[in-house]
């Protein structure tokens, strides 16, 4: 299984992050791949978002790159923390829960999550094996209905934290079960780690998650699933 785009990297505009689009984009080269999103958190000042369409070329060294973001969810009522106006001018938006700033307790999983699916402006939910899923068929399938994706991210697969794979596993049956398309994405810290799926896709090829439900597998299928081409 190979997965030519990923939809989920970071740059040094964040705190924890330390690469350059550029060097990003040099390691999405040199894995094969055809395109990047990126997505840094919604804590970098929103101007680096606005520009990011001014002053990034859509398509850099022959790798395509999409404008994006990945906004925190802050509360069960799906809240998230940067303004829809501002989402509405990005290509992708991944809404998680982080550490630190709202995680939903078991009661609170499938509503907040509701809400999240629930609102236009989001594509992707992200980081949902690192919660307690309670209730999380009823999310799956609301995702379907609302055709938003799944994200199986390669981080918190490989996370030092046991429950926090066994839970990825979970994820990824469930998923399986009702037949969802997802999309499997590094979260990319650094630029090495671009494109860095060889864990994932050996499990998802294992447990036979149909290729053509990874709507990130190449561009094509991803510009076919939004019904545009981004390029």
């Amino acid at each position: 299984m190979k997965i030519l785009t990923d939809l989920h990297v970071h740059t040094n505009r964040c705190a924890h992050a330390y690469s350059t689009i550029y060097e990003n984009v040099v390691q999405a080269i040199k894995r094969g791949l055809e395109l990047i999103a990126i997505t840094d958190h919604a804590g970098v000042h929103p101007k680096h978002f606005e520009y990011l369409s001014v002053f990034i070329p859509r398509v850099v060294e022959g790798v395509t790159v999409l404008r994006g973001i990945e906004v925190n969810i802050l509360d069960e009522t799906g809240k998230l923390d940067i303004a829809d106006k501002l989402l509405d001018e990005l290509d992708i938006v991944i809404a998680s829960c982080h550490e630190g700033i709202f995680e939903p307790s078991a009661k609170q999983f499938q509503k907040t999550y509701t809400s999240v699916i629930n609102n236009p402006c989001v594509d992707i939910i992200g980081h949902l094996c690192r919660n307690e899923l309670s209730g999380l068929d009823e999310v799956i399938q609301l995702a379907m209905a609302q055709n938003k994706l799944i994200e199986i991210n390669n981080l918190s697969f490989q996370s030092r934290k046991p429950e926090r794979t066994d839970n990825c596993k979970i994820l990824i049956k469930t998923c399986l079960e009702h037949g969802a398309n997802i999309v499997v994405n590094s979260d990319a810290h650094f630029c090495t780690h671009v494109g860095e799926l060889t864990e994932i896709t050996a499990y998802l090829e294992n447990i036979g998650y149909p290729e053509d439900l990874i709507i990130n597998r190449n561009q094509a299928a991803l510009f076919e699933f939004f019904g545009k081409d981004f390029t």
